[in-house]
């Protein structure tokens, strides 16, 4: 399976795993509500997925300017 982590502010790829094993259990993504698991994960094809978390320079911004909160996207 090819999944793709991607900031959901930014939309930067953060890591791309490719492994004709891995599926989203292994990664825990199993334990997520069925809403968590439709707006962070968005499915290509069945061996295909990205799955929206958020990056190192977007959670800055949002610690340093928490009014970020209230927006979907923002520029930094």
């Amino acid at each position: 399976m090819l999944i793709h982590y991607r900031c959901k502010h930014c939309h930067t790829t953060i890591a791309d795993l490719n492994h004709d094993r891995l599926n989203l259990e292994q990664l825990g993504l199993n334990h997520l509500t069925t809403d968590q698991r439709q707006r962070m994960i968005k499915y290509y094809s069945p061996n295909e997925a990205d799955v929206y978390v958020i990056c190192e320079s977007c959670e800055s911004a949002l610690y340093h300017y928490p009014s970020y909160h209230e927006m979907d996207y923002f520029i930094h």
